[in-house]
């Protein structure tokens, strides 16, 4: 029936971990000939419990695609604008890229993963800041990743990258170059 609520308790049994780890055992597990460590399978089974998507005490979701990549998501409060979403980002990877890049030994750290990791992934490289345009049926976003060379790269929804001779370091820095890239894009 359209505009109902699925039943979570039905697509919990079809998509229960132990089945979900049965069919990426029997297939070679998930994109990995080697088989999923003990903290990748605890972590796995975690996550496909929750559905793929898990948000932990510290605001920050944890959601795993489809083809089990996964990306973390802390939004910053309050955005630089209303109209405006922003926030840190670890882009979606290999599960086991995921699990090895925040060294997670289980299931539990996921809980206790915390703003300042990211912070501290971002200022390593390896986490971005996301500024969104959302107004009405637009919805644009940028995504910023430090250098070691005191500059940025910006990646836009399409995957095209363009290096920024600055580093930004206020909210408001980057909400006004997105809108003008937005506006240079969209006209």
């Amino acid at each position: 029936m359209y505009g109902t609520k699925p039943d979570l308790r039905i697509a919990r049994k079809l998509y229960s971990p132990a089945r979900s780890l049965q069919v990426a055992d029997a297939i070679g597990s998930f994109n990995n000939k080697r088989g999923m460590t003990r903290a990748e399978k605890d972590i796995y089974a975690f996550l496909d419990d929750h559905l793929g998507i898990y948000d932990n005490p510290h605001g920050i979701e944890f959601i795993m695609n489809m083809d089990d990549s996964v990306f973390v998501i802390h939004g910053l409060n309050p955005p630089p604008e209303p109209y405006a979403d922003f926030g840190l980002l670890y882009p979606s990877a290999a599960f086991n890229t995921f699990v090895k890049d925040f060294k997670f030994a289980n299931s539990r750290a996921l809980a206790t993963l915390t703003p300042g990791h990211l912070w501290q992934m971002y200022y390593e490289g390896k986490a971005e800041i996301y500024c969104t345009l959302v107004v009405k049926i637009i919805f644009y976003a940028l995504y910023f990743r430090l250098t070691g060379h005191n500059t940025m790269i910006v990646r836009d929804e399409n995957d095209q990258e363009h290096e920024i001779g600055e580093v930004f370091t206020s909210p408001h820095q980057f909400l006004e170059y997105t809108q003008s890239h937005f506006l240079q894009d969209e006209g």
